[in-house]
């Protein structure tokens, strides 16, 4: 099957770059320039510490520097991707382990550093098929069982971790190579989260934390982005270990895998705020230089002030204290509070196009010989003794708009997660172009060409429109940059009205906007079949009126298929070419909207006594 895309004449202009005065260019570039040197003065700082002379101040930041490492690439995993790993430390230990057996095997300082990164990275990839199969609370729990654990198998693996009796390294004057190599390790993490947020990995990640079965129905392979994930947080935990115990000179098994020392830099980015690009930084800081204070001036109830401050952290300042109301009055700290959303607004910028203009970067689909786009065969939904979709067989043709109706229950959203994939159909087949979608994952089906809206609205909440709407075309059968998928995003928002809200989170939009924001999510799946569940409910006539040109104009100028469940008969009737209904799963009427509505079963099941009343062609609901 051919496509070809046309283009308004001025799609290049279409998201280009904003047309801003020269005073603003120049204000951001000198932030951008004044950031990179405050950043590498600091660095330089720090750089500094050892060659002063003071070995005290110089093992304070190194630990420092070790929490920042550890606290960071946890994060990446629960601040970016929203899984709760408790077990982040263990990591630490077998990073340990692994170096501190090859050093003492007399092997150079970097082979050992890079065995024990390779050693921790495959165990991490071992133990995210099973983890990963958990969600939650059972996800957070397992991970925690992974350090006790460890520490078993520590004490009792004695030919290679030496016992009870820990490994002695050989003894040598290492803190100032080892804080060196620790700065250049937080240096690097630091980037690395840099680049995650902005990189294409770094929104699957993000919609991931938001909604996992929705990332999946707009293209995004999850599975895959888990495991990278959690392999990149456990080889910075290795080298964290490993630095760490070559500045030691001794671990044992208490040492690198217990919950005494294990929770630590968790607690430390908690504390400052989990997902914010500076929050492991000033949780470090803050709770490091805490933890030293009272360990000098607190003797005995350090642990326990150090427990309080956090648990009245957790209780009057959810999310971390960066996200306190005050914090915001405080210029610095307001600085560093800034959520990932605020930064956008750095490199998003108004769209430039017309609201009136109604041409789409969307292929033109046209039907290939007789074979329907969705053809079901006998499909079957059952959850144990309920029966949602009973053996349902249905064809429909390229370019068709189809209205699915019938009474709540009925099995319309059922038979839309058997298409999308959201839910495998117990029996029958689904077929998409003559393909059978059995085996397929929600992410192919998405790229094969099915895009999906959600009776209830689900957005990825806690990101921008504007992101919402790049995060599909950034994993598409031809993915886009995350910058050209910005750009390109402008367009879709233009045409459902959005332009104003470009920046402002999901989550912040009402429901009719959350409604025109799922709607051109799912047009930027670019999809060949278009699942409409329910759109027009609770809108104003202005508004159904608005979504009814929409889809009688992605279908005239696109060619795209639409099945669209409403039950709004008025705004039915305007668009569709023929009505299927439902009946307790089971198809009891397919044709023209005038014959349905007519239609014995239709009219006792679901239209009831009130529907012979009303003239041909104005039924409503």
């Amino acid at each position: 099957m051919g496509t070809s895309i046309e283009r308004h004449p001025d799609a290049a202009d279409f998201g280009g770059l904003p047309q801003r005065c020269g005073s603003e260019d120049m204000s951001k570039s000198l932030n951008a320039v004044t950031g990179w040197a405050l950043g590498t003065f600091g660095v330089a700082a720090l750089a500094s510490l050892p060659f002063l002379g003071n070995a005290y101040l110089t093992t304070i930041g190194f630990t420092v520097l070790i929490a920042y490492i550890l606290g960071q690439s946890w994060d990446w995993v629960a601040g970016e991707m929203g899984y709760v790993n408790l077990g982040h430390y263990c990591f630490y230990g077998i990073g340990a382990y692994a170096f501190a057996i090859l050093l003492v095997g007399n092997w150079p300082l970097w082979v050992a550093i890079g065995f024990a990164v390779v050693v921790t990275a495959l165990a991490a990839l071992v133990i995210s098929v099973p983890l990963f199969r958990l969600q939650g609370d059972y996800f957070a729990f397992a991970t925690l069982a992974l350090l006790p654990l460890m520490e078993v198998l520590a004490y009792n693996l004695t030919p290679i971790t030496n016992g009870a009796d820990g490994i002695v390294l050989p003894v040598a004057q290492v803190l100032q190579p080892a804080y060196l190599i620790a700065l250049g390790v937080c240096v690097l993490t630091f980037m690395v989260t840099l680049r995650i947020n902005a990189s294409r990995f770094g929104y699957a990640l993000k919609s991931i934390r938001n909604d996992e079965q929705v990332a999946e129905t707009v293209g995004v392979r999850i599975a895959p982005i888990k495991r990278r994930v959690l392999v990149l947080s456990a080889a910075f935990g290795a080298v964290a270990g490993a630095v760490q115990a070559w500045q030691m000179s001794y671990i044992d098994p208490a040492t690198v895998f217990g919950l005494n020392v294990a929770l630590v830099p968790v607690a430390m980015v908690l504390f400052a705020g989990s997902g914010l690009r500076w929050g492991p930084v000033v949780g470090v800081l803050v709770l490091a230089t805490l933890q030293q204070w009272l360990l000098v001036n607190v003797k005995g109830f350090q642990a326990t002030l150090y427990g309080l401050i956090v648990l009245l952290i957790g209780r009057f300042m959810p999310g971390g204290f960066l996200r306190a109301r005050w914090v915001k009055k405080v210029p610095l700290l307001r600085a560093l509070a800034r959520e990932h959303h605020e930064y956008m607004g750095e490199t998003a910028t108004v769209a430039q196009t017309s609201a009136a203009s109604k041409e789409l970067p969307l292929p033109r689909y046209a039907a290939v010989g007789s074979t329907p786009l969705i053809q079901l065969e006998n499909v079957r939904m059952q959850f144990g003794g309920n029966v949602a979709v009973k053996d349902v067989s249905l064809q429909i043709q390229s370019g068709e708009i189809v209205g699915l109706i019938g009474p709540n229950g009925s099995g319309k959203t059922t038979l839309f997660n058997c298409i999308s994939r959201v839910y495998t159909p117990t029996a029958g087949r689904v077929l998409f172009a003559g393909q059978d979608l059995k085996g397929c994952s929600r992410d192919q089906i998405a790229r094969l060409g099915v895009g999906r809206t959600y009776q209830i609205p689900r957005p990825f909440g806690d990101l921008t429109v504007q992101e919402n709407i790049a995060i599909p075309l950034m994993f598409n059968e031809q993915p886009l940059s995350p910058r050209d998928a910005m750009r390109e995003a402008r367009v879709f928002i233009e045409y459902a009205e959005l332009g104003h809200r470009l920046r402002e989170r999901a989550d912040g939009l009402s429901v009719q906007e959350k409604k025109a924001l799922e709607f051109a999510r799912a047009l930027a799946c670019k999809p060949r079949l278009l699942l409409v569940d329910e759109v027009a409910s609770g809108l104003t006539p202005a508004e159904v009126q608005r979504f009814v040109d929409h889809i009688r104009h992605v279908r005239d100028r696109y060619g795209m298929t639409v099945i669209w469940v409403e039950h709004i008969f008025s705004a039915l009737e305007k668009v569709v070419d023929r009505v299927i209904a439902l009946e307790e799963g089971t198809l009891i009427a397919d044709g023209p909207l005038a014959e349905v509505v007519r239609n014995e079963r239709v009219l006792s099941t679901y239209l009831g006594s009130a529907a012979p009343k009303a003239k041909a062609g104005e039924h409503t609901c």
